[in-house]
């Protein structure tokens, strides 16, 4: 059995399920996991984990006699390869977002990779809109995979939720409150559709620094009472606000500081659970929300094509079941957390029998 090392920043933080998730599904890896801090360790509960600076981590990862790191994010990465200077193992890096979008901005980032993809063994990209990218900034073509993040098709059971007249109807938003989500755009495209629908609701999971500007949106609309404020949620929390909503938005949008969306995993959980899917034409969420299927797509920061979706979709809910039942076999083919492990301990035990 491979004895593998998780490398990350921080363990983890809350939207992290994506790094969690594979990890608790491992059947035929021995995973220990290094990071520079331990965080929320109520909610992602994992025994062997070495916390501290990176010549902590560099000595603990020699003594620990490790076969292969699986760094986290581009930049862990970049630290990574500081390591290999004393250990002599495969590195796997995989990519989310701000590390191939945000951060590429920076000319020394830019550099760091380029020495990160001459010598890392193998990159993950979470869609095929973010492999292409890498490509463009220099990673070789036969080393890059796509390993979609996904949901747990047992966790996520399929549950869908009928229109039923007359009976409120709501459309769920969760993530950080920050501008690559883009939620001014969905509380704009909402309020726009209110008034024609009284018993539509916005519910809204989620914290951070743009609250204040979003909940003024709110405030300023005589339709506030349509739209609730939830805070924040531990995943279960928000598992259960998904069974109870009707429709799901995600209305990404690419960050003035050029941060930018992986796939959000919000999308892929709510498609299992059966939801149809409103979101926007923004990097790889096309690959989830496949417009007229399970979902329907406008682009970015146009709150009116927003608008219109939601009523396109209120307008047809005999298509509700399709785009339920569509959403859902997509995850179970190609966004099934389990079968996204399998793959990923496949790569380890290849990468560590030679």
């Amino acid at each position: 059995m491979p004895k593998i090392a998780l490398y990350t920043a921080r363990f983890l933080d809350l939207s992290e399920t994506f790094i969690y998730e594979p990890l608790r599904l491992f059947r035929n890896t021995e995973t220990i996991v290094y990071a520079w801090q331990r965080r929320n360790a109520e909610i992602f509960p994992y025994a062997q984990c070495r916390i501290g600076t990176e010549k902590y981590l560099r000595e603990m990862l020699a003594a620990d006699g490790v076969q292969l790191i699986h760094a986290h994010y581009g930049y862990v990465g970049v630290s990574a390869l500081g390591f290999l200077k004393k250990l002599s193992v495969p590195l796997i890096t995989s990519f989310y977002g701000l590390d191939v979008y945000q951060h590429t901005r920076n000319p020394v980032y830019r550099w760091q990779l380029r020495r990160l993809f001459r010598r890392g063994d193998l990159f993950l990209a979470c869609s095929q809109k973010m492999r292409g990218d890498l490509l463009k900034l220099g990673a070789p073509a036969d080393k890059v995979e796509v390993v979609y993040g996904g949901a747990d098709p047992a966790k996520f059971p399929y549950a869908f939720n009928a229109y039923l007249p007359d009976q409120p109807v709501n459309i769920l938003m969760c993530g950080r409150f920050v501008e690559k989500k883009g939620f001014i755009y969905g509380i704009r495209a909402f309020l726009k559709i209110a008034p024609q629908y009284p018993q539509l609701r916005l519910k809204i999971i989620g914290t951070g620094k743009l609250e204040p500007e979003l909940k003024q949106e709110v405030e300023s609309s005589a339709f506030n009472s349509q739209v609730e404020f939830l805070g924040g949620r531990s995943h279960a929390e928000y598992i259960a606000k998904i069974k109870k909503c009707h429709i799901f938005m995600s209305p990404s949008v690419t960050a003035r500081n050029g941060d930018s969306e992986g796939l959000p995993t919000v999308l892929i959980e709510a498609a299992a659970i059966g939801r149809p899917l409103l979101a926007t034409y923004h990097s790889g969420i096309p690959e989830i929300v496949q417009e007229g299927k399970n979902g329907l797509l406008a682009p970015e920061r146009d709150a009116d094509a927003l608008a219109a979706n939601i009523a396109k979709l209120l307008c047809a809910p005999e298509r509700w079941p399709e785009y339920a039942a569509y959403g859902r076999r997509l995850v179970e083919a190609q966004f099934n957390m389990q079968k996204q492990a399998a793959r990923l301990e496949e790569y380890y035990r290849k990468l560590t029998a030679g």
